[in-house]
């Protein structure tokens, strides 16, 4: 859901890594408290801190990873390769925890709460919850129940994945609890919320609908994590969230970002093609996916070359330059709202639940009515390879599709990517309660199979 507010151009300031914006003097200048920010401008930060981390550094090393794209010139070939330094991945480290992350978001829960305003806290809650999960799948082991508390905790200790899982399940489902009160003290974020309100969207009036929405979908997405490790039980849970989730074909209830039409406001993907202008191009698998299926997104995803929609494989640079295919010019453009939680993801978790679940036809039919909404045919013989295909594609340029690839094995890629990020080395000089690196985080026992029944 989408709404341009009059201080999003400030708030988006963060995505373009302009850290003066949260740090400013006035921004955290509160004309009644000048010692803190009040709740509402940290929460459009805390909206502008995560569009920044699915849009910039990590959003393009998973995309490079998974194949979506292929680096062509330095850094970014090397990175298609899987290289990358000790510290390139710190910034986005502390931005889960720093301004406009976890640190911020406790400040708007704690205020909210202490005034009689549960909706603002549930709405913060689900925030953190996509920072939090989102550090939890890429890092395994991660701080969190000590974590953003300086003063108490100065070396905060490092939560098993599984626990950290387990406790956003647990503020998500009080979070939406906390969406449904009532009363004149909860008001919500009202206009510093510029995800939710937009006049087409189903929930226009009822900006709690749409966050509680995001929330089961969440859940899901976080019980789908845990399957593989906790087996038919997680599957149950996920369908039942995900049926609590987003249900709107139309995308109007999809979480996406927003953005202006200025460099400084602009998506970051605009931005880097517009510095980086044929550094990253369309690589061989997605092209290959679409392709095969004849996708009828494939114009609204890419600009194709001269012999047609042509990908190259992970840092291979083709002999005809005019044959490259690029990122098109509508996601390519300063306002694009990226996806982060959607329709397609919700639909698709219903999917794979139900194929591991050996309810082929169930599965089938949830598949169907996502590739209807996206313009695609329907397909008559359903597998888990189909699914997470269609996810594939349907999630592009979104983290999420690392975890369905660790989770499932697909897509099928040319090259073997890390099956996670390692710790910032200034994070373990810092924080000796850092564990070691390992090759897997607990969750990834490595891809599950299916013949959905």
């Amino acid at each position: 859901m989408r709404r341009t507010l009059s201080l999003l151009g400030a708030a988006l300031l963060v995505m373009t890594g302009c850290r003066q914006f949260l740090d400013s003097k006035n921004l955290n200048n509160n004309p009644n408290d000048p010692s803190t920010a009040s709740a509402g401008p940290l929460f459009t930060g805390a909206q502008a801190n995560l569009y920044s981390q699915i849009e910039g550094q990590l959003g393009r090393t998973v995309a490079l990873w998974m194949e979506g794209f292929s680096g062509q010139a330095s850094p970014f070939n090397n990175l298609s390769l899987y290289s990358y330094g000790a510290d390139d991945y710190l910034n986005n480290w502390s931005r889960v925890y720093g301004g406009g992350g976890l640190i911020d978001l406790r400040t708007i829960e704690q205020r909210s709460l202490a005034t009689g305003d549960s909706i603002f806290a549930g709405q913060a809650i689900v925030l953190e919850a996509i920072q939090i999960s989102m550090a939890a799948d890429m890092w395994g082991d991660i701080p969190y129940a000590q974590a953003a508390q300086p003063t108490v905790y100065k070396t905060p200790k490092v939560q098993p994945q599984q626990a950290v899982y387990d406790s956003l399940l647990t503020a998500l489902a009080k979070a939406t609890v906390y969406l449904a009160a009532s009363g004149p003290t909860n008001a919500g974020a009202q206009g510093f919320d510029n995800l939710s309100g937009v006049a087409n969207s189903t929930d226009a009036n009822n900006p709690p609908a749409f966050w509680t929405a995001v929330a089961n979908t969440l859940r899901a997405r976080i019980f789908m994590h845990l399957a593989a490790r906790l087996g038919a039980s997680e599957y149950d849970s996920a369908t039942a969230a995900a049926l609590a989730g987003i249900r709107d074909s139309t995308g109007a209830s999809d979480f996406t970002s927003v953005h202006g039409t200025t460099a400084i406001t602009a998506n970051v993907w605009s931005d880097f093609q517009s510095i980086y202008a044929g550094d990253l191009v369309a690589a061989s698998t997605i092209i290959g996916i679409m392709n095969a299926d004849n996708d009828p997104r494939l114009p609204a995803y890419w600009i194709p070359g001269d012999s047609g929609y042509f990908g190259t494989p992970p840092a291979v640079v083709p002999a005809d330059p005019s044959a490259v295919t690029n990122l098109s010019s509508t996601r390519s453009a300063q306002g694009f709202p990226q996806p982060i939680v959607t329709y397609a993801e919700n639909q698709l978790i219903l999917a794979e639940a139900a194929c591991q679940l050996h309810n082929g036809p169930q599965a089938l039919t949830y598949l169907n009515s996502e590739r209807a909404a996206a313009g695609a045919s329907a397909i008559g013989a359903i597998s888990l390879q189909a699914i997470m295909n269609e996810k594939y594609v349907a999630l592009f340029q979104n983290p999420e599709v690392w975890n369905d690839w660790k989770r499932t094995g697909f897509p099928t890629l040319v090259g073997t990517p890390p099956r996670r990020l390692t710790y910032p080395i200034s994070e373990r000089e810092a924080n000796p309660n850092t564990p070691a690196d390992g090759a897997r985080n607990w969750n990834d026992t490595g891809p599950v199979s299916s013949n959905c029944g």
